[in-house]
C-alpha cells in the first residue's frame, strides 16, 4: 500500500471538516458567537485560576470550557459523556487484563528456585517454564 493511499483518507477528512466549519462560520446559527464567547472566556478564566502545577494549567481551562459548553449544548454533552464512559471502561478492562497477565508472568518466573529454568513447549507458541535440577539423577560431573 502506497503512502498516498494511506494519507488520502486523512486529508479528505481534514478538508471536509474545514468545509463544514467554513459553512457554520459563514452563516452561523442564532446565538452562536455569544455562546462561543462565553466558552472562550471560561477557558481564559481557567488559565488565570490555574496557578501552580502544570496539571492545573491543563485541567482548569479544559474543565471550565467543558462545563460552559455542556450548559449550552446539553444533548451533545450527554452523547460525549456516554461515548467517553464506554471507551474508558474498555480501556480499563484492557489495562486490568494486561496488568494481570504481567503479574502472573512475573510470579511464575520467581517460582522455580532450584536449578535452571528451561522452556518447555508442547505446542508452538505455548511455552512454559519448568524447573530443571542442576545435577539430574544419573548424570556425573
Amino acid at each position: 500500500m502506497s503512502t498516498y493511499a494511506k494519507v488520502k483518507p486523512s486529508i479528505e477528512n481534514i478538508v471536509q471538516i474545514g468545509n463544514d466549519n467554513y459553512k457554520i462560520l459563514k452563516d452561523p446559527p442564532a446565538g452562536f458567537y455569544p455562546r462561543m464567547g462565553v466558552i472562550g472566556f471560561a477557558g481564559i478564566a481557567g488559565l488565570f485560576l490555574a496557578r501552580g502545577s502544570k496539571l492545573k494549567r491543563m485541567v482548569y481551562p479544559v474543565g471550565l470550557m467543558t462545563i460552559a459548553a455542556s450548559l449550552y449544548y446539553p444533548q451533545q454533552a450527554v452523547n460525549v459523556a456516554k461515548t467517553t464512559q464506554s471507551r474508558l471502561y474498555e480501556w480499563g478492562i484492557q489495562s486490568y487484563v494486561s496488568l494481570e497477565t504481567l503479574w502472573k508472568d512475573s510470579s511464575n518466573k520467581k517460582k522455580p528456585k532450584k536449578g535452571k529454568a528451561e522452556k518447555v513447549s508442547e505446542k508452538p507458541g505455548d511455552e512454559t517454564e519448568a524447573a530443571v535440577p542442576e545435577n539430574p539423577a544419573g548424570a556425573s560431573k
